[in-house]
């Protein structure tokens, strides 16, 4: 009895957790993918012990040679049962408990699920994140707290994995337990957006494995992303998979993450930290020089702007095959935007900003500082000869946001920067309307 419960409670753990075991597996290759499903077929078709045990001794060994194998042990550790105290327990339990044929019967059906469900699609899609990052590491941290909010002096380079749960992702969300679920497992990749690893690498090595996930993609393209004010690095690299994947991206997506304090009241620290970073753009864009990428986007989000902006307004233009300049909800001072975008005029195939009249956190930036920023919409948006202004106010008017992501979670705004991004498409082919006379264009109501 002892040992049937012990099977049960072992096959019960890799059950209750396949999702997150499968997330933490990796990328897939066709071999072990053949041998997976070879074996949950065996699983699932069990109907001895011994069977079972021949198989699960089977899916282990195959999990032992991926990143999950940790993930696993600890797993069968927490599993493990008081085989005393259980005798004890069951010595003194009713007579009906000790029935060993409705035991094997759970033990049997237990098994035969955990076949089903590691035969079954995989329910996590693994999105993998280059990154370069100035945040100061720390190897000693988990992967979710390696970076800091303090700036370094170099550049990081590096690859995180963070996964997508397919069968519960909505376009537009980063899937994260509710404030008001205590005991939800944030890791859990069969319903959350999971940041699982973070491997730091060498220029050479990064440069490599990015060349390699771009020619694997197909498009030969690269996007970069950065971030705003008030992320971690965690947020920022959970932030660009679920962007890259709603939009479609099929080149491969890097994180410049900058270091933000990742705090409501850090806005005045996290500038001066954005203002450090321009330079650690520069240093990051020279490394990616003579790539085989077709072309390099750069996405910005709110105060990551400012880096984009005096990293390629105040520097030589870089040697790339730059393709697409995106501002979003741009944290940018009118005036400064004015004297710096006359400099990158050359660098780019096309320059698009979206702005917003619904964007209450730019409207308390604006108020801060006394100065308009370039992402509001004060009766009309800011335009500039040499970039396409896209009014976005009405793509976000919940009460209950700030109106500031609007790029990341409004179906209408992905779907737009999708065609932006994957196909270059400009305003004017994107359906988009412009209002007679006006030099910008509007979603249309």
């Amino acid at each position: 009895m002892v040992e049937l419960l012990q099977q049960f409670a072992m096959l019960d753990g890799l059950l209750s957790n396949w999702g997150a075991i499968r997330a933490k597996m990796g990328p897939a290759s066709a071999a072990r993918e053949q041998n997976l499903a070879k074996i949950a077929a065996r699983l699932a078709a069990a109907d001895s012990l011994g069977e079972i045990a021949r198989a699960l001794d089977d899916l282990l060994e195959l999990v032992e040679d991926t990143p999950a194998h940790d993930y696993v042990r600890q797993l069968l550790v927490r599993s493990q049962l008081e085989k005393e105290k259980v005798r004890g327990d069951l010595s003194a339990a009713p007579a009906q408990i000790e029935d060993a044929a409705l035991l094997l019967k759970i033990v049997t059906m237990t098994g035969q699920a955990l076949g089903g469900a590691a035969g079954a699609e995989v329910d996590a899609k693994v999105i993998p994140v280059f990154f370069a990052t100035n945040r100061k590491g720390d190897e000693t941290q988990p992967a979710e707290k390696r970076f800091s909010g303090d700036p370094a002096d170099t550049i990081t380079l590096g690859l995180a994995q963070v996964t997508i749960p397919v069968a519960k992702h909505k376009i537009g969300k980063v899937e994260t337990p509710a404030w008001w679920n205590l005991f939800a497992d944030d890791k859990d990749a069969s319903r959350y957006v999971v940041l699982h690893g973070v491997e730091r690498l060498a220029s050479a090595d990064f440069c490599t494995k990015l060349s390699r996930a771009v020619t694997d993609g197909g498009r030969g393209s690269v996007l970069v992303f950065l971030h705003g004010y008030n992320v971690t690095f965690e947020e920022a690299a959970r932030r660009a998979a679920q962007f890259s994947y709603d939009i479609k991206f099929q080149g491969a997506v890097v994180l410049f993450s900058w270091p933000s304090l990742g705090t409501t009241f850090g806005y005045f620290a996290d500038e001066e930290r954005a203002a450090l970073s321009a330079g650690g753009l520069v240093e990051f864009l020279r490394i990616l020089d003579g790539g085989p990428w077709e072309q390099v986007h750069l996405v910005a989000h709110s105060m990551g702007n400012r880096v984009v902006v005096v990293a390629l307004a105040d520097n030589p233009p870089p040697a790339l095959p730059v393709g697409q300049i995106v501002f979003v909800a741009a944290d940018v001072y009118v005036e400064m935007f004015e004297q710096k975008f006359p400099k990158m005029s050359g660098i780019g195939k096309l320059k698009t900003s979206y702005a917003s009249n619904s964007d209450r956190a730019l409207l308390l930036s604006s108020w801060l500082h006394r100065a308009t920023r370039i992402g509001i919409t004060r009766g009309e948006p800011f335009v500039m000869k040499g970039m396409e202004t896209i009014d976005a106010s009405t793509v976000d008017t919940s009460l209950l946001s700030l109106g500031h992501s609007y790029f990341g979670n409004k179906r209408t705004a992905i779907t737009d920067l999708g065609y932006l991004l994957r196909e270059g498409l400009p305003a004017a082919r994107r359906g988009l309307e412009q209002p007679l006379g006006k030099d910008y264009w509007d979603f249309p109501r």
